[in-house]
């Protein structure tokens, strides 16, 4: 760790938050940080090492920025990554300028009940008419000077700000007790860490380029993927909207026949997903289609023996199902660390002082009681705001629950892109048949989520637990981690509040940009369901414990399975999310590279396995300088190379 990694990383961090807001919202591009391995900050590491530190070496070698000067500028951007779109921005203005705007709706009932009972500082305004809300989805008409409110958004940006932090706090502190445990006694493969580890080795060495790209493999695998790049851009030189994306028509395939029901998704073949499948162990790969398959199956079978699902896919059944594995998994994952939970907890109560944290870049005595006094915080903030102590304590036991099972999927799975499809809230208020919440409580907890959680693909906690498994290469100073994270977070919490509110929304409007999903359909949504939960909280409350306890048994049993017979060749991971949209996304990118995985495990030798691996590398990185490339020339020219990097 270095002042000069320090400033580069805090330059990357404005930069990214600045324009990420405008890129993927005013302008409608790929998303820069749409991902667990975001676009934007991968192609930042491109320009350091292939473009910054080759002109270092050329005057002076020894001047280079070095792996750990470089993995330090990473780790701050892909912290901050969360903050400027789907983590937090994306949703945190809509949703407190969307109750008093939309609810001029006629076909809308808030005013009386969701705005009436809303606490102060959680929504923009109670009033229907807000000017301030009103600007915040027109915008400023043309030749007017942009004037963001900012006194009008004072007090909902310090009550969120509070909970968002104390929010933060306690997931650096969850995934700092367990970094010891997932990457040295579990040993997981975290792929999406090893990627910027592996291409910037021996970065401070005299040689112009990194060790990786000088391999035959390592260039065979970007010709390919550069290749196939420009064939998906092709479309754009004869006058297209967007690019080619590749699919196999499989849902077609079943159109026609008694099997349509199982609505199962096109085959889309996404390189940089084939890239991260392979570099899993082959069960992960496995396990994410199979399991995709195999609810695609049940809902098939249910309609055979007479029992329709409703909403198929995308009913209530499939959400209470991955609810329960969502719970019993994140459970057994607590169960399977508890050896090392104990000593941390010893350490951290003074017990037992030889256990040895000195090389962790949290202490255990700082992360327990860390995590303990931001639980106990936020279960303040929530009491505060009108829910009862123990509705707190569930609904935030559930949300952690959703934070770790994330933070697995990607440091085992490979799954860059991550979502779920259950809600906390709604799960707790149904199981207690509307009892859970008050008013006030179902106005917060159901704005809370939908700012937070809901959308996952920018979630936290993976970020963090990369960046945890990154620390290994500081080998100085490895405690000032948790202060220079936090200050990232902090000055991109700044910067991408302010290009959202001046350069987005109070300038082109929310109902102006790009991507009205989060302004305008899940607003009404999560509002919607609040004032069903208010006004009908018997009658809105429909549990389905049969989903739930397929969900949890199933899980339970694939643990057993799996700890039990060392043959048992598929892993649970894939059931957690089977029925996603990602999944639905990237079942098909999983098969391909399992197969690959496969045919070479068993007729290649261990020479082929590492040059493929290598190949793949190539694959990812050739594909993020294709994406950032083409996202950056398509801001300069207006032209919309469209989201060939993944459907978002």
């Amino acid at each position: 760790m270095t002042w000069r990694a320090f400033i580069i990383g805090m330059v990357g961090v404005i930069g990214l938050c600045l324009l990420t807001p405008v890129n993927d919202f005013a302008l409608g591009n790929t998303f820069l940080t749409g991902n667990h391995f975001p676009v934007g900050v991968f192609f930042f590491l491109l320009i350091l090492t292939l473009g910054v530190n080759v002109l270092i070496k050329l005057v002076r070698a020894r001047w280079a920025l070095r792996q750990a000067e470089l993995m330090l500028v990473w780790c701050m951007m892909l912290v901050s990554a969360t903050v400027p779109a789907s983590g937090l921005m994306r949703y945190w203005f809509p949703t407190a300028a969307s109750a008093p705007y939309l609810a001029q709706r006629q076909d809308l009932f808030w005013e009386d009940d969701v705005l009436k009972v809303a606490p102060d500082g959680i929504l923009l305004s109670k009033d229907p008419k807000s000017v301030a809300a009103k600007m915040f989805y027109l915008g400023t008409p043309d030749g007017e000077v942009i004037r963001v409110p900012w006194g009008r958004w004072t007090k909902v940006i310090v009550n969120w700000g509070i909970h968002v932090w104390l929010y933060y706090l306690a997931t650096f502190f969850l995934c700092g007790l367990l970094r010891r445990q997932w990457v040295e006694s579990e040993r997981l493969i975290f792929p999406l860490a090893r990627v910027p580890l592996e291409f910037t080795e021996g970065s401070g060495e005299r040689r112009l380029l990194p060790r990786l790209i000088c391999s035959r493999a390592f260039l065979f695998g970007a010709l390919v993927t550069l290749v196939f790049g420009i064939i998906r851009l092709s479309p754009l030189f004869f006058g297209a909207e967007e690019g080619w994306r590749v699919r196999f028509p499989i849902n077609q395939v079943f159109a026609d026949t008694e099997w349509w029901r199982m609505h199962i998704a096109d085959g889309w073949v996404f390189p940089i997903g084939i890239g991260f499948a392979f570099l899993v162990p082959s069960d992960i790969s496995l396990s994410i289609w199979v399991f995709y398959i195999f609810t695609c199956i049940e809902i098939q079978a249910a309609y055979y023996i007479g029992r329709p699902l409703e909403g198929g896919p995308w009913g209530p059944f499939m959400k209470w199902q991955q609810a329960g594995a969502f719970v019993v998994f994140a459970v057994g994952m607590l169960w399977t660390a508890r050896r090392h939970l104990w000593a941390v907890l010893k350490k951290a109560t003074g017990r037992d002082p030889t256990v040895d944290d000195s090389d962790e870049p949290i202490g255990y005595r700082l992360g327990f009681w860390g995590l303990l006094a931001s639980l106990a915080g936020m279960i303040a903030w929530y009491v505060h705001f009108g829910m009862s102590v123990w509705t707190a304590l569930v609904l935030l036991g559930l949300i952690f629950a959703i934070v770790l099972v994330h933070a697995r999927l990607i440091s085992q799975g490979g799954l860059f892109f991550t979502q779920h499809s259950w809600s906390a809230p709604d799960l707790l208020h149904d199981i207690t048949g509307g009892r859970a919440f008050s008013g006030a409580a179902a106005v917060v907890a159901q704005a809370q989520y939908g700012i937070l959680i809901h959308d996952a693909r920018e979630i936290l906690s993976p970020h963090v637990m990369n960046a945890m498994r990154i620390s290994a290469v500081f080998e100085k100073h490895r405690r000032l981690f948790l202060p220079i994270m936090l200050s990232a977070l902090l000055v991109g919490m700044i910067a991408s509040g302010y290009s959202t509110m001046r350069w987005v929304f109070y300038d082109v409007g929310a109902l102006n940009i790009k991507q009205t999903y989060s302004v305008l359909h899940y607003p009404t949504r999560i509002f919607e369901r609040t004032h069903m939960m208010i006004d009908s909280p018997g009658l809105s409350a429909r549990p389905h414990y049969g989903a739930l306890s397929i969900g949890a048994g199933l899980m339970f049993a694939l643990m057993a399975l799996r700890r039990s017979f060392y043959w048992w060749p598929i892993h649970s991971l894939g059931f957690v999310v089977a029925e996603s949209w990602c999944i639905k996304q990237l079942w098909f990118s999983f098969l391909l590279a399992w197969l690959v995985k496969a045919l070479i495990l068993k007729f290649g030798s261990g020479g082929l396995l590492r040059s493929a691996r290598t190949f793949f590398l190539a694959v990812i990185i050739t594909e993020i300088a294709v994406v950032g490339v083409t996202t950056f020339v398509s801001m300069l020219t207006g032209v919309r190379t469209g989201y060939i990097f993944l459907s978002l």
